[in-house]
This record gives C-alpha cells, sequence and structure tokens, in this order.
C-alpha cells in the first residue's frame, strides 16, 4: 500500500514537471492559435468602406512584401490580407491596416535590440588585430635569474613528550 502511494506521488511529480517545461509551450500555442483564428474570422466581418485596396501588377511588386498568405507590407505598413483576386496580369489586394499588431512588432523588435545589444561592427577585423597584437608581436624580455641559497641549519628534532604543540620557528633567512 505504502508503495502505490509512492509511486502515485512520483508520477504526480512527474507530470507537474514535464507541464511546468512544456506545458506552458504547449498552451500558449493553442492560445495562439485560437486568437489568430478569432482575428481572422473577425477581418472577413469588416465593411467593404474600411479596406484598404492595393493593385499591383508584375512590375510594382517593389513597394510590395508579402509576410506570409494572410500578411502584406506595403510601404513599410502592416495590412491584413481580408482577400486577394488576381484578374490577368494584376493583383488586388483588399486589406485592413492593423495598426495595433504593427506598433506591437516594433515594441517587441526594440525591447529585444535593447536586451540582447548586437556587436561592435568589425568584429573580425577587431579580433585579428588582437590576436596580432598579443600572439605574434611580442616583446622579447629576458626574466632575471637569481641563484639563492637557503641554509637550514637552525632545524634540530625535538624531543617530543607529553602532547603535541606547534612551535612556530622563524622563517629561513637568505643568503644572497
Amino acid at each position: 500500500m505504502q508503495r502505490k502511494a509512492y509511486k502515485i506521488s512520483a508520477i504526480l511529480l512527474c507530470g507537474l514537471l514535464i507541464y511546468n517545461s512544456l506545458g506552458y509551450f504547449l498552451v500558449l500555442s493553442a492560445m495562439r492559435i485560437a486568437v489568430r483564428q478569432q482575428k481572422w474570422n473577425l477581418l472577413s466581418t469588416i465593411p467593404e468602406q474600411k479596406l484598404s485596396i492595393f493593385t499591383f501588377d508584375k512590375s510594382g511588386l517593389s513597394r510590395l512584401k508579402v509576410v506570409n498568405k494572410r500578411e502584406i507590407i506595403v510601404d513599410g505598413k502592416l495590412y491584413d490580407v481580408v482577400r486577394k483576386t488576381i484578374k490577368g496580369k494584376k493583383t488586388i489586394y483588399y486589406c485592413f491596416h492593423d495598426l495595433k499588431e504593427q506598433t506591437l512588432i516594433a515594441k517587441t523588435r526594440l525591447f529585444n535590440s535593447q536586451q540582447h545589444q548586437m556587436p561592435n561592427k568589425n568584429t573580425a577585423r577587431l579580433i585579428v588585430e588582437k590576436i596580432i597584437k598579443t600572439a605574434v608581436i611580442q616583446d622579447k624580455t629576458y626574466p632575471i635569474i637569481r641563484n639563492c641559497t637557503v641554509s637550514i641549519s637552525n632545524l634540530d628534532p625535538l624531543p617530543i613528550s607529553g602532547p603535541f604543540f606547534s612551535i612556530l620557528l622563524p622563517p629561513p633567512e637568505p643568503s644572497c
């Protein structure tokens, strides 16, 4: 009976540990998918008057950057694609300007750039200069070598009688 209680508690603790490490990721992924699906459903209910309409032919694609099939960037602004129609050589995008998402992405990028600073420019050049200065160019300095002799004539064996007490001896004297 007691072994079963240990096994149940061990399984429960392992489950909590796994949820703590992977559960947040799974829950946040599910929430992200749900929010994205809800956003796409809201986009289909937006009236035609509030939509921005962009018409691009093959030569006008320089202003357009397709992020994915649901988002595009036109002239540096992020738009959610409500629908897309192709007529001959022209592609017509019916889009909604998503200012909230654009500011959220900009703030996230700013936060990440402040938290994770980019390395200095010309890093490779600085590393090569450091290697050349420390490894290739060496100052030829020769160390000074001294010969010293130490006399240890004061050390005589002490007779041990009774409890051992540590007696501090003077340090040896150099004869240089």
